[in-house]
């Protein structure tokens, strides 16, 4: 069989793999459950591996790999393993085949972390099912790729590209010299706080499959729950805690949690960012706490604020009410919640609040220096001075975000969804969140959505997921990569 040297190919492969490894410990679930589900996602499982091992063993590393190639490589692994993900949902008969689209939707969904369900009826859903859509979110949150890079050492060229555009964030810092290692080290804390929260859930009365799918969509950021009700499920306050402090974790740098494993608390004192997010969460707690004073009772008020505060700060999703019905001022802090997101370097989706820093200094020093043109003020994270040209392309991002979010709103708009659901769903999916306002709450699902809705929506999740400029570069490195292959062909033509 001739080999086919494209990365892409090879790395799609690689998490095409990952992903039938997910369906094989669901069909394991399954058995344990009563057999319901199994043959689906069996046969899921096999089809993903069949077709994950011809394309990683049929294909051989580029040579002329590059960081374009290596975004190209992130681009075609996720939409691989997105249809591939799919199947499981089909083949169960959970979603019918003339529905592949909704079993689609819930598939980006999953890897995406977005939390976004077109599911209602959860009791009519097989486990395997839930453990398998909660493992799609524990492998979306750290990233398939980085899993390929951290198992697969024959993936070798393009290792730290492929972290630096798969790996939460808009930048990956190396931990070690070696991209195995950082790769694997990345994976070991993210496992170890998993494990971490799935015990403590335990201790605190969850059955095992409740600890294990909340541990997993928690770490994640994800906010898929296997019941409808969310975390009201549980009505209780212990288990909100230890998920508030699990999601608090996982909405902040992974990078900084290793390196204050090894250099102490000091570590986060050292980043500015860090006070940012604990500010920002807290500060709408805070809000959130006063302008539903009218509303709820005070311990209802607090509980609600705090853990709805933590949960869309770090752009998780989970549900423990339904805020749609609190007042449209505290609808306000969530949407600016939903904007912002976590940290760099974290599992939440969002613009980040490092650009939100960036953007805030950059507008005040263009406030000073129309006071005094001929100064020189530069931006300053802490200890570190942000050069103009990064400056420049974070704001540029923050501008396309927000005008994406602006276009996305309108096109749902048009398509009859009411202005309140569509631009706030709009937010929601670009932002990686779950629920929205309007008919898309916590409590609802994005049925509300018509289909076409639900494919603009698709979309918006994969771009906040994979990033904006990334996913350009995605794209110009895949229209150019079919360019040098027409070329060659031409060439052994001409031959």
């Amino acid at each position: 069989m001739r080999r086919v040297s494209v990365t892409p190919v090879r790395v799609a492969g690689a998490g095409l793999l990952a992903a039938a490894l997910a369906m094989i410990f669901s069909t394991a679930v399954a058995v344990v459950d009563g057999g319901e589900g199994v043959t689906g996602l069996t046969v899921s499982a096999l089809l993903t591996a069949l077709v994950g091992l011809t394309l990683f063993f049929g294909s051989q590393i580029s040579p002329t790999a590059d960081s374009a190639l290596a975004f190209a490589s992130v681009a075609w692994s996720w939409l691989a393993v997105s249809v591939a993900g799919a199947l499981p949902f089909l083949l169960t008969g959970v979603i019918p085949w003339g529905q592949f689209d909704s079993a689609l939707f819930e598939s980006i969904s999953g890897f995406t972390c977005s939390g976004s369900t077109i599911l209602s009826n959860f009791d009519a859903v097989p486990q395997g099912i839930l453990f398998y859509r909660s493992m799609t979110q524990w492998l979306g949150g750290m990233g398939l790729v980085v899993l390929a890079v951290a198992v697969l050492p024959a993936l070798g060229i393009g290792g730290l590209d492929l972290i630096a555009s798969e790996a939460p964030g808009p930048t990956a810092d190396r931990l070690t010299l070696r991209v195995r290692d950082t790769a694997r080290q990345l994976w070991l804390l993210y496992g170890v706080m998993t494990g971490i929260v799935a015990m403590v859930l335990l201790t605190l009365g969850m059955s095992i499959f409740d600890a294990a799918t909340h541990a997993f969509t928690t770490v994640s950021t994800g906010g898929f729950s296997p019941h409808a009700e969310s975390i009201a499920y549980f009505d209780s306050f212990p288990i909100e805690l230890v998920l508030m402090v699990g999601m608090l974790f996982s909405g902040a740098s992974f990078s900084i949690h290793w390196h204050a494993l090894r250099q102490g608390v000091g570590a986060y004192r050292r980043v500015s960012e860090v006070r940012w997010y604990l500010s920002l969460i807290f500060g709408a707690f805070g809000i959130l706490v006063w302008v539903n004073l009218e509303e709820l009772g005070w311990l209802q008020n607090l509980r609600e604020s705090l853990f709805y505060a933590v949960s869309l700060g770090s752009n998780t999703g989970f549900g423990n009410s339904d805020f749609v019905l609190w007042m449209p001022a505290a609808h306000l802090v969530i949407l600016v919640l939903m904007l912002v997101g976590g940290m760099s370097g974290s599992t939440a989706g969002g613009m980040k609040v490092l650009r939100l820093q960036v953007v805030f200094k950059y507008s005040f020093r263009e406030l000073r220096r129309a006071r005094h043109p001929n100064s020189v003020i530069p931006i300053r994270l802490g200890r570190t001075t942000i050069e103009e040209q990064i400056a420049a392309k974070v704001v540029g991002f923050v501008m396309l975000y927000l005008g994406l979010i602006v276009v996305g709103g309108v096109v749902l708009s048009g398509l009859g969804v009411d202005p309140v659901t569509a631009f706030s769903g709009s937010a929601s999916a670009l932002g990686n969140v779950g629920p929205a306002l309007g008919e898309a709450g916590p409590t609802s699902n994005f049925l509300v959505f018509p289909r076409a809705g639900r494919i603009v929506l698709m979309a918006m999740m994969a771009l906040g997921r994979l990033e904006l400029f990334p996913a350009m570069l995605m794209l110009v490195a895949s229209l150019r990569g079919l360019d040098q292959s027409r070329q060659r062909r031409d060439r052994e033509g001409s031959q």
